[in-house]
């Protein structure tokens, strides 16, 4: 089977790739059915026009799993697995919002034997302003080939 994802021996520190998307009203409605988060945050625009944020914001669980698609999508088949993964929120995300998501690869660790290696990643997701509104890292093992022909 051919290979669609980036493989491990085909990085380098440094490399960067990013994705930009705007948050929507169905993001935030999709996101809390499927999270089963129904918090006044995400779904009370009327209350929240009198919060400090002024309006509702998106999930933190949307904007991770928006981040990871991005790197998903770099690496699609041959990522074995995620092995670690955090986030911080620094400032809210908006319906309307422009978001940038962008990773940049900051460490690589080989594996030979499984034929392939760890891959430590930094990213940024970034609003239409230029605020950095999460900070997040991952730890992913990626292989050189498809996990399709194991």
């Amino acid at each position: 089977m051919a290979r669609f994802g980036k493989a491990f021996n085909e990085l380098k520190t440094g490399d960067t790739f990013q994705e930009a998307l705007t948050i929507t009203e169905a993001h935030l409605s999709h996101a809390a059915g499927l999270f089963n988060d129904y918090n006044a945050l995400h779904t009370d625009e009327p209350n929240m026009q009198r919060s400090r944020f002024g309006k509702r914001i998106a999930h933190g669980a949307l904007t991770f799993g928006l981040m990871v698609g991005v790197y998903s999508k770099v690496f699609y088949d041959t990522d074995i697995s995620t092995v670690e993964a955090s986030i911080s929120f620094t400032a809210p995300i908006y319906i309307n919002d422009t978001i940038t998501f962008r990773w940049e690869v900051s460490e690589l660790e080989p594996k030979p034997k499984l034929d392939g290696g760890l891959v430590t990643l930094r990213g940024e997701a970034i609003n239409q302003d230029g605020t950095v509104t999460a900070k997040t890292s991952a730890k992913l093992l990626v292989g050189n080939d498809t996990i399709f022909n194991k």
